[in-house]
């Protein structure tokens, strides 16, 4: 985009379908004229919002990031569109941003509503100070912190950044707007429960928070305590071990002429976790390496079988594996195989025959 687009140039690119689009989009919303057409304005900047539902993924960092400087009727024009949106940026920026404020004083609560937004996704690593200081910031601010708490109990399934902000406070309208996820949890004994446990490091140690979390230990000490992976662990000769555990990562040779696999496979076993058992298997392609099928499975469900081979039992993987291998036309290099696991000694090399698929002390 020229270095002063003209109005036209920017509508154009912003009309730009979304699967050809580039960074001129993203030069166009962050220096929008003021007449600009404020409902298309409005579609590119929401559509910048990601999938909210993935576990890894921060949905509304390029919004934010991109859309701090809008002009006010785009700014209307954007919460027009997420009237009707369930998500927590949504629920968050409807209580936040007041409408009826006047054009200065809304485009910086505007600028200070994205920068929450940031500050709810940062990267820095979890127990950090960096983290730690974000949170007690954002706590330490009214509006933001009734926003927040508006959020958090209108959606069921909210961020861990998010509601660490609660745990921080832990005033009793956070509590109140925290307590409903840790119930669902409890009821649902899922990894949910690993989640939220998580938020002990940045929360104030209060009576009730050191209840919350005793209570939540409990019922994760008992899962584990019965988890199917302990099943395994006896199934396959190693006793009655207290947690069993491990993860390993298989590939097949790596191309002629590229550093990369043709086929690779990923297999978790984990008393400590709620989803204890998990498969994945991917097939790149050496025309286009960054394309690739995959299969994903685990003990509940099949998410994903664009390779066709269906799930298997736990104690079944090595055949499993092997019948991967024939109709797959690949090998499996053994040799390089990469594995962590809670055995250790004869009982590691106990393990690693069995994934080989041979029978117990060859």
């Amino acid at each position: 985009m020229p270095k002063h687009p003209t109005l036209l140039e920017i509508e154009t690119a912003l009309r730009t379908p979304y699967h050809e689009r580039s960074t001129s989009v993203l030069d166009a919303l962050k220096a929008l004229p003021d007449d600009v057409d404020p409902a298309l304005a409005a579609k590119a900047a929401v559509s910048l919002i990601g999938d909210s539902d993935h576990p890894s993924y921060h949905p509304t960092w390029l919004f934010a990031r991109t859309c701090r400087r809008l002009p006010v009727p785009v700014i209307h024009a954007v919460l027009d569109l997420m009237e009707a949106d369930h998500t927590p940026h949504a629920f968050f920026l409807r209580e936040f941003v007041r409408r009826d404020l006047g054009a200065d004083a809304l485009a910086a609560e505007w600028d200070a509503a994205m920068q929450t937004l940031l500050d709810l996704q940062t990267t820095y690593a979890w127990g950090s100070k960096q983290k730690r200081a974000k949170f007690q910031a954002l706590a330490a601010q009214p509006r933001v912190l009734q926003a927040l708490q508006t959020a958090a109990v209108a959606s069921e399934k909210v961020s861990l950044d998010l509601l660490a902000v609660l745990a921080a406070d832990a005033s009793e309208a956070s509590l109140d707007a925290l307590i409903p996820h840790v119930e669902r949890a409890v009821s649902q004994q899922d990894w949910e429960l690993d989640r939220l446990q998580l938020l002990r490091t940045h929360a104030r140690s209060t009576p009730v928070m050191e209840d919350l979390f005793s209570r939540m230990q409990a019922l994760i000490t008992a899962r584990q305590a019965r988890s199917p992976a302990l099943d395994l662990a006896r199934e396959l000769g190693f006793g009655e071990p207290g947690a069993f555990w491990f993860q390993v990562h298989i590939s097949s040779p790596a191309f002629n002429g590229f550093p990369a696999y043709r086929h690779q496979v990923h297999l978790s076993v984990d008393s400590r976790s709620a989803n204890w058992f998990s498969v994945s298997v991917s097939e790149s392609n050496p025309a286009d390496l960054l394309r690739s099928k995959d299969t994903s499975f685990d003990s509940d469900e099949v998410h994903r079988d664009e390779l066709g081979l269906g799930p298997c039992e736990p104690a079944g993987f090595p055949s499993w594996l092997a019948a991967v291998a024939e109709r797959r036309h690949t090998r499996w290099n053994f040799d390089q195989m990469s594995l962590g696991t809670s055995l250790r000694g004869k009982k590691r090399a106990q393990l690693e025959r069995w994934l080989r698929g041979q029978a117990p002390g060859t």
